[in-house]
């Protein structure tokens, strides 16, 4: 047996713990791009979790667990970059409230839906297209902190863009099937990563804790 559901777990730990550091800051400012953060990082930890249970109890594929793994794959990455590019240009819309961030969810999940079920792209199809999107505003988030004004100090900048890195290595050279990679199985990894490039998110929070602009 595969040890599968405790890098899931892991996974999901990581991002709840992320999460709650967005969403600590979303009550206070900046409330639309942290609840955007905070929301791509609980639908990632949900998915995680059903992953768990069906590796560790259930090894089946349920209802449940393929629903929750759509949601994230539509919802999480881009939500993610759309939140740290948000915070980054200090856009005014969604400052003080939480509107726009309700409707870009809504607007991801349903299009996503509709791309599924109207065109000949699969919801995998589509996932995928979501998710690349919001990995590269989070590399082009990274690379402004790099090579423009600064908000984050250069090794944040560099750890931030390096979690974006791992994510885009666990999905392109790592997978989820289910031959071995250096002794473990390579949905291990795959996850395993991912968890290391969410917890790098942390290092985008100073971003959010600057005072706006007036």
């Amino acid at each position: 047996m595969h040890n599968y559901w405790l890098v899931e777990i892991l996974l999901a730990l990581a991002a709840t713990l992320v999460a709650t550091q967005y969403w600590h800051i979303s009550r206070y400012r900046l409330q639309t791009p942290a609840l955007l953060v905070t929301g791509g990082l609980l639908c990632l930890a949900l998915a995680a979790a059903a992953g768990a249970y069906r590796y560790g109890i259930d090894p089946g594929t349920t209802r449940l667990y393929r629903v929750l793994t759509r949601l994230s794959g539509a919802v999480s990455f881009l939500s993610i970059g759309l939140g740290l590019l948000w915070a980054r240009l200090q856009l005014p819309l969604g400052y003080r409230g939480r509107a726009p961030a309700y409707a870009i969810f809504a607007l991801a999940v349903g299009s996503t839906l509709g791309l599924a079920e109207t065109t000949g792209f699969d919801a995998q199809s589509v996932n995928r297209l979501y998710s690349t999107v919001g990995v590269f505003l989070w590399l082009l988030v990274a690379a402004m902190e790099l090579f423009g004004r600064h908000s984050l100090s250069r090794l944040q900048a560099l750890l931030l863009a390096a979690g974006a890195l791992l994510v885009i290595i666990a999905a392109l050279f790592v997978g989820t099937g289910a031959r071995r990679v250096l002794g473990l199985a390579r949905i291990n990894w795959f996850h395993l990563l991912l968890a290391l490039g969410v917890m790098s998110l942390l290092c985008a929070l100073p971003i959010f804790r600057r005072e706006k602009n007036e």
